[in-house]
């Protein structure tokens, strides 16, 4: 980046020219530029900005140089102004540029310009760590949206190469979540605009690679920046180093809850490297929301290679099934046995829910999905004393519904454990622009899984007794010493595309007491129809919250069943149910 500029119009008279070093010493990494005349100043000044550069400060004389200094400030208001005057002994703020008062002495001159260059260097570090911020945010929707694996550990590359300068780069990942060897999964050089046939090999095969930093990283998990002109005794004197003849090399584990996905090993041959201290906090950054979106795509790659699997095997069994009945039943098992697989999967995904037991031991969950997988969720996650909770009730139910919640699920966690929101309604914010730019597909296949999803969301500080609420569509329901209270929702859906800008959400604050029940809930149970076609209804499932309120967990969880049973009897499950009860300690 190209040092600031600072633009100094002094007359050429004894009275302003002893000012001039001492302007010169007190920028010493801003290149200065004097001129004797306002209308030289000013033609520089416009030349500047059509070339790009970025003016820091204007200094004039007062009172001629007035005009100077507000006429610049028009050009290039993102620069500070100073006027000099020897008339006074205190300093004011005019206008909209300081003014320094000399009292003759030159070097009365210095604190001013110690302030203003303190002024700029914390504005200039606030815009770049928000460039920063932004930058990070934007890859990590770019690298979380992929779930094509081959196109992911391209992106990953490329962004290693760019913001390294290194001319190659490769991707290492372990064998296997149980195996403690490495393959090198993918490669890519500089001018690579897609991804390169590379078929995956074992790290001892790719000679390309100096062994001693790869496994130095993997044990330490921590990233490794060898940089040009500094010394490393621990590695420039090893003897493979100089076989390899690197002047630098980084290695950047990409870790996610404690495991290694994955390692990007960047080497440079060359004595100039480019890498900038913004670029390496960038590659320090930006490895976290890679590793996850590595796990998913490896997930998404492992979900279509059993597709796989069981498409080939249906084909292949095709022709003995239309021979033979009997085979349809083996079908129909190998059908179930993918959905129980299924249901795993999405089962793994939802946090266990005796982790949050142990804060709340008296909650329980009633869980009921209308089919083997459903597209009801819950989600929590817990930092120092509060608890963000939530329960979603996404479009449809089956497999399309649950992978409706694995989007779902894979968003929460961005948001709130890798970004660390934990506000309601800054959550559902996000989460609904997250939700509407992931169905926003084109293809005809998907447009009936655009409808998105309702959510209703708590933070919750059992120690302090608070309770912050925000929903779409989904109510929270409070019962205290037997009354019932609704707190309403936004009458919202997560992931629909209205006109104009996405709306903000209402969040809700509540004083919580010691005994206190909270509901969250799907709207599973309320629609349920007996075998006359009636539905159960809302008001009547509020009743029973009060009337079970009191109960321990588990014996409220109990009731649960038994009403269901008895509306239901033999009629089919309606939609997926999911209940959630917390006793406030």
């Amino acid at each position: 980046m190209e040092p600031a500029l600072a633009i100094v119009w002094l007359p050429d008279t004894p009275t302003w020219t002893a000012l001039r070093e001492v302007i010169r010493e007190g920028l010493p990494n801003m290149v200065v530029h004097f001129f004797a005349t306002p209308e030289e100043a000013q033609r520089y000044t416009e030349r500047s900005l059509l070339e790009g550069k970025s003016i820091f400060l204007f200094i004039a004389p007062l009172p001629n140089g007035e005009e100077f200094l507000v006429e610049s400030l028009k050009r290039w208001p993102l620069a500070y102004a100073l006027g000099l005057t020897h008339e006074s002994d205190f300093t004011v703020e005019v206008g909209t540029y300081l003014v320094a008062y000399l009292n003759g002495q030159p070097s009365a001159l210095r604190p001013y310009l110690h302030q203003l260059v303190r002024r700029y260097e914390e504005r200039r570090q606030s815009e770049q760590q928000k460039a920063l911020l932004a930058e990070i945010h934007r890859v990590s929707l770019s690298l979380t949206g992929e779930v094509r694996l081959e196109w992911l550990i391209f992106k990953l590359l490329r962004l290693a190469l760019e913001n390294s300068g290194a001319p190659q780069a490769f991707l290492i990942v372990p064998e296997d979540e149980s195996s403690e060897a490495l393959l090198v999964a993918g490669y890519a050089e500089a001018g690579d605009y897609e991804p390169r046939p590379y078929p995956p090999r074992p790290l001892a095969q790719e000679m390309r690679l100096f062994l001693p930093a790869i496994y130095h990283t993997v044990r330490t998990r921590e990233n490794l920046f060898i940089l040009p002109g500094k010394e490393h005794p621990l590695w420039h004197r090893h003897p493979e180093w100089e076989r390899f003849g690197l002047e630098a090399l980084l290695c950047l584990p990409l870790i996610y809850q404690g495991r290694l996905m994955g390692l990007l090993y960047l080497p440079n041959p060359n004595t100039e490297f480019f890498t900038t201290p913004e670029k390496l906090e960038f590659l320090k950054l930006f490895t976290a929301p890679g590793a996850l979106a590595l796990q998913n795509a490896q997930l998404y790659a492992e979900m279509e290679a059993r597709v796989r699997e069981r498409t080939q095997e249906v084909l292949r069994q095709k022709e003995e099934i239309e021979r033979q009945s009997a085979l349809l039943r083996q079908q129909n098992e190998d059908i179930l046995a993918s959905l129980r697989y299924a249901q795993r999967v999405q089962r793994a995904i939802f946090p266990p829910w005796s982790e949050l037991q142990k804060t709340l031991p008296e909650s329980f969950l009633f869980y009921h999905p209308r089919e083997i997988v459903g597209g009801d969720f819950y989600w929590f996650a817990q930092r120092l004393s509060k608890i963000v909770i939530a329960v979603g009730d996404c479009t449809g139910h089956g497999i399309p519904g649950a992978f409706m919640t694995i989007i779902a699920n894979t968003l929460l966690k961005q948001i709130v454990e890798l970004e660390g929101v934990f506000k309601p309604s800054e959550i559902l914010y996000l989460l609904n622009l997250r939700m509407r730019a992931a169905l926003q597909h084109e293809d005809a296949q998907y447009q009936r899984f655009r409808e998105g999803m309702e959510i209703a969301l708590i933070q919750l500080d059992p120690k302090r007794h608070k309770l912050l609420y925000a929903g779409a569509g989904r109510p929270l329901f409070l019962v205290r010493q037997g009354k019932g209270q609704e707190i309403l929702p936004d009458r919202l859906t997560i992931g629909t595309s209205p006109e104009g800008e996405a709306p903000e959400f209402t969040l809700h604050a509540l004083d919580l007491q010691p005994g206190d029940t909270l509901f969250l809930f799907s709207d599973g149970f309320a629609d349920q129809l007996n075998p006359e076609g009636k539905r159960y209804q809302l008001r009547r499932l509020y009743e029973l919250f009060e009337v079970i309120a009191e109960q321990s967990a588990a014996r409220q969880q109990v009731l649960l069943e038994a009403e269901l049973e008895r509306w239901r009897q033999n009629a089919r499950q309606t939609d997926d149910i999911l209940i959630i009860g917390l006793r406030i300690p």
